[in-house]
C-alpha cells in the first residue's frame, strides 16, 4: 500500500492542496493528506469517523464552540456525525486524515502508536498507520440518523418538516441547530454532499451523481462539493 510523495512547493502552500486516495487496507475506507496555508473548511461533517493526524505546522479544528489545537504529533478522532469546521493555518501544516468505520477508540494510545512510527513529512508509512487503526478498534459504534435529521429525498423544506410536527419554523430550527450543531438546510445539504461523496467513490458519473442527489447541474455540486471538502468532485472521483 502505497502513494507517490509530493513535494510541498510555495504555490501549493498558499492555496491549500487536499489529495484522497483508498488504500487496500482493512478497516481505513479513505486517506488523505493535507497541505498548505489556506486549508480553513466551513462547518460539515462526515459518515465517517475522521482521523487527523499532523506531521508539520499546526491543525485547528472548531468543534462543538471549542478549538482543537494539534501540534506536530499530534492527533485526534472527530465521530461521525459530528459538525466542525477548520481554520486556515498561515504558517502551512502537513497533516493526512483517515476516513474509518464509526468504531470505539482508545485514541489515547491510537496516536501514541502512530506516533511511534516516526511519520515525517516526505515519507508516510501507510501501512503501520492502517495496522495501528486497526489495532485500537474495538466494538462498531451505531450512528442514528432519524427522519428529521435525515430526510428522504432532498425535498424536505423546514416549514414542512415544523408542520408535520406542530411546531414553528423558528422554534424548530432553533432546536435542530441545539441537537445537531447545523441549520436545518446546511445540515441537510452536507448528507447530500456525503451520499454524493460515496457514489463517486463507487465510480458513478459526476452527471448521474449530481442528478440524483438534486444538484441543478455538476457545477452547482461541484460549487459545494468543493466548498466541503477541498476538492472537486473530478480529482475526487479519479483518485
Amino acid at each position: 500500500m502505497g502513494r507517490p510523495n509530493q513535494p510541498i512547493t510555495r504555490s501549493h502552500a498558499r492555496m491549500g492542496s487536499w489529495d484522497y486516495w483508498r488504500p487496500a487496507a482493512e478497516g481505513v475506507l479513505e486517506l488523505g493528506t493535507v497541505r498548505g496555508e489556506a486549508v480553513g473548511l466551513p462547518t460539515h461533517f462526515h459518515w465517517k469517523d475522521q482521523l487527523t493526524f499532523v506531521l508539520s505546522g499546526r491543525r485547528r479544528f472548531v468543534v462543538g464552540g471549542e478549538v482543537v489545537v494539534l501540534e506536530p504529533g499530534d492527533g485526534t478522532v472527530i465521530p461521525a456525525g459530528v459538525p466542525h469546521r477548520s481554520l486556515s493555518e498561515p504558517d502551512g501544516v502537513l497533516c493526512f486524515n483517515a476516513y474509518v468505520p464509526p468504531v470505539e477508540y482508545a485514541v489515547t494510545d491510537l496516536m501514541s502508536a502512530i506516533r511511534r512510527l516516526r511519520l515525517e513529512a516526505n515519507h508516510i508509512c501507510w501501512e503501520g498507520v492502517a495496522t495501528a487503526i486497526r489495532h485500537h478498534q474495538s466494538g462498531l459504534r451505531e450512528i442514528a440518523y432519524d427522519a428529521v435529521a435525515a430526510p428522504v429525498g432532498c425535498v424536505a423544506t423546514v416549514g414542512a418538516i415544523a408542520t408535520r410536527l406542530g411546531v414553528s419554523r423558528e422554534g424548530f430550527s432553533r432546536t435542530f441547530v441545539k441537537h445537531h450543531g447545523m441549520p436545518p438546510h446546511a445540515y441537510w445539504l452536507m448528507h447530500r454532499l456525503n451520499k454524493a461523496r460515496d457514489l463517486l467513490r463507487a465510480g458513478q458519473t459526476i452527471a448521474d451523481v449530481a442528478f440524483e442527489m438534486g444538484f441543478a447541474d455538476q457545477s452547482h455540486l461541484g460549487r459545494w462539493f468543493k466548498r466541503a471538502f477541498g476538492i472537486t468532485p473530478g480529482l475526487y472521483r479519479r483518485a
